[in-house]
């Protein structure tokens, strides 16, 4: 009987690269002039008011604003670091940031305490911190933003300017991104599509402050995304509904998975894409429902099916809808037919010109999403 021996091969990925950062590049990002001791259990949430700055004095104008991306960047003409300019700022990209765990030479360790710190600059962390056992994990691709800012109490600054300056960055960050797969789809195909802070769980915020002062803290920008374990759960009858939606040969219906999907896509910040799928649950239910009132009513599936190209969303949603169903029972009828229809013109933009021809906010949607669900609710419970 013959043995079969399976080789381990160790490889080594290229992670060794010590080309130094130009100098401008240096320039314009603190993250790559100076190593900062940060601890992952310590993340500011919105709204927390324990940023600690009374050491700061008075303060100069200089914040610096930074996360990292799920994924690397290409880079830049063979640079691993470089700055691009969006609009009015900058974004310094580096693929050679670390996350630095660590023990002193005292041995003591505490393993959620890190120094973030650029991968050409670990040598000389050592030896000014005389760590003994270090555990550098590299991170994927660290940006960085600097704004000017006036005033003289850093913590109402960063309170009061928070959520414009996460808004902001993730604007750049999106239109960056786009720049790339427009200009290289080959190497641009990798990177997922984002544009809302729940894409990018941490953000990190260096102020400066008086006598070579400054301080750092980390945000949430979601805070599941965020913690170390899951803040949700699913409840008994989701549980069951899960087990019965694998169950084999299941197929979970089209208005349920285009509802969720809605609901992730607004999570993220896609609201036309949302609106898409609002369209999708509701043509689908109301489809079926029609097919079976015209069957029902001695309309050959054939004939439906000759005509059926023909009947559009709105004619199932304005005139059909009625005709096949007492919307007498349909409690708060003529707010869902608004939200709906609204919802439809929305999605004839994404679909026919491109984008949104209008201001649409995140509350916008979920009236949308609460509509269909009601509509559908209606319909597919109703004898």
């Amino acid at each position: 009987m013959s043995i079969d021996f399976y080789n381990n091969v160790t490889i080594q990925m290229v992670g060794d690269d010590e080309s130094p950062v130009a100098a401008d590049v240096i320039e314009k990002s603190i993250f790559l002039q100076a190593a900062f001791s940060l601890n992952l259990a310590r993340i500011i949430g919105p709204a927390a008011d324990d940023i600690n700055t009374e050491n700061l004095g008075h303060l100069w104008d200089t914040f610096e604003i930074a996360t990292v991306l799920p994924y690397y960047l290409p880079n830049f003409d063979d640079a691993p670091d470089y700055a691009v300019r969006v609009g009015a700022a900058h974004l310094v990209v580096s693929s050679r940031m670390l996350r630095c765990f660590f023990s002193d030479e005292k041995n003591d360790t505490n393993p959620l305490q890190y120094y973030l710190v650029h991968r050409c600059a670990l040598h000389d962390l050592l030896e000014q911190k005389r760590l003994t056992h270090i555990h550098p994990v590299p991170l994927r691709t660290f940006v960085a933003k600097r704004m000017i800012v006036d005033g003289t109490n850093a913590e109402q600054i960063i309170q009061t300017r928070l959520y414009s300056w996460v808004r902001d960055f993730v604007a750049d960050l999106s239109r960056f991104l786009d720049s790339i797969r427009a200009a290289s789809p080959k190497d641009g195909k990798h990177l997922l599509p984002q544009s809302a802070t729940p894409f990018l769980s941490v953000f990190w915020i260096y102020v400066a402050g008086a006598n070579d002062k400054s301080g750092i803290a980390q945000f949430a920008g979601d805070m599941p995304s965020a913690a170390f374990r899951s803040l949700s759960k699913l409840d008994v009858n989701a549980v069951q509904r899960a087990h019965e939606f694998l169950a084999a040969g299941a197929d979970i219906p089209v208005h349920e998975s285009a509802l969720a999907l809605a609901n992730t896509y607004l999570h993220y910040g896609y609201s036309g894409l949302a609106l898409v799928q609002v369209c999708i649950a509701c043509e689908s239910v109301l489809a079926k429902t029609y097919e079976a009132f015209l069957t029902s009513r001695g309309v050959s599936k054939t004939k439906y099916s000759e005509a059926e190209r023909d009947i559009t969303f709105s004619q199932l949603l304005n005139l059909h809808l009625a005709a096949a169903r007492d919307l007498s029972q349909l409690e708060n009828r003529d707010d869902i037919l608004v939200q709906l229809n609204w919802a439809r013109k929305c999605r004839n933009d994404v679909v026919h010109k491109g984008a949104l021809q209008q201001t649409v906010t995140a509350q916008h949607v979920e009236r949308a999403i609460e509509a269909a669900s009601k509509l559908i609710n209606f319909l597919v419970n109703d004898p």
